[in-house]
């Protein structure tokens, strides 16, 4: 849910808390952003401005800064162009991602800032959240598409569960946990990848990258849970903590449709993900 106005709203109290989101026309909010994945550390800045058109309330985001494993990519940052983000429902393109083919190191900040926006937006069934311990199962699958120039094919398909956990007279705490369907659904480019890695649970990663004239696919299971603090008052967020933990097998092949591939030794990555308001 959002609104507009040009004011800040009084936070709310009592039994009938309901997420808002409250935009102010020319307010700017920044991020930092810090992820973390078996010992590789990235860091960015986003600058994102409010603003409201036809009634319909928004944020431009702009990437100010990025730094990757020590290497200053400030200039990448500032290069990509600016995008839109909107909770507000009556704007039905909101949390539509940005082309990220040329992302570069920005297409992990990007995707990560867009996850923990989702996990606030009206189709997560967060309306139906006023009580700490309510939670609420999103029915419909989320697919997520992070291919790029580099990533042919870059896939995964999870499950929202959004819970709100903790409420105090300013802010209140949400906890989205997305997790692999457990009726599978997602489609996977080669036919060897559909062997469960997780026990019985169906496969729901994919990522296809290419590596000089080879290309390297990883498959498996993938599930992230983010905690998102926000202002009760204005919606904006404050700050979210995502985990997300996979388990992939893997293999080399000569061409990119995977006809010729050589297995590579199992893998599991642990990312985590740090989101603070400056």
């Amino acid at each position: 849910m959002a609104t507009c106005s040009s004011a800040a709203a009084s936070a709310s109290s009592g039994p009938g808390y309901t997420y808002v989101r409250h935009y102010i026309n020319g307010q700017v909010t920044r991020y930092g952003y810090t992820e973390n994945e078996n010992g590789a550390e990235v860091t960015a800045e986003a600058r994102l401005k409010s603003f409201i058109r036809h009634g319909i309330g928004a944020e431009q985001v702009k990437w100010v800064a990025l730094n990757a494993d020590g290497q200053n990519m400030d200039a990448q940052a500032q290069a990509f162009p600016p995008y839109d983000l909107s909770l507000d429902p009556k704007d039905p393109d909101g949390l539509a991602l940005p082309d990220t083919q040329n992302a570069g190191e920005l297409q992990g900040p990007i995707d990560d800032l867009l996850t923990v926006y989702v996990g606030l937006s009206d189709r997560t069934g967060i309306d139906n959240l006023h009580q700490p311990g309510q939670s609420y199962v999103d029915p419909t699958l989320l697919p997520g598409n992070f291919s790029s120039a580099t990533a042919p094919v870059g896939q995964d398909l999870v499950q929202l569960t959004t819970t709100l956990t903790h409420l105090t007279a300013r802010q209140a705490t949400f906890t989205s946990s997305y997790q692999p369907p457990a009726a599978g659904g997602l489609t996977l480019t080669a036919p060897f990848m559909s062997s469960p890695v997780c026990g019985s649970t169906p496969n729901n990663f994919e990522l296809v990258q290419t590596e000089g004239t080879e290309f390297v696919a990883l498959w498996g299971c993938e599930s992230f849970t983010v905690t998102t603090v926000v202002d009760r008052g204005s919606g904006r967020i404050v700050s979210a903590q995502m985990t997300n933990p996979l388990q992939l097998d893997g293999a080399v092949c000569q061409d990119e449709a995977l006809t010729e591939c050589t297995d590579i030794p199992a893998t599991t990555l642990n990312r985590t993900v740090q989101l603070t308001r400056n």
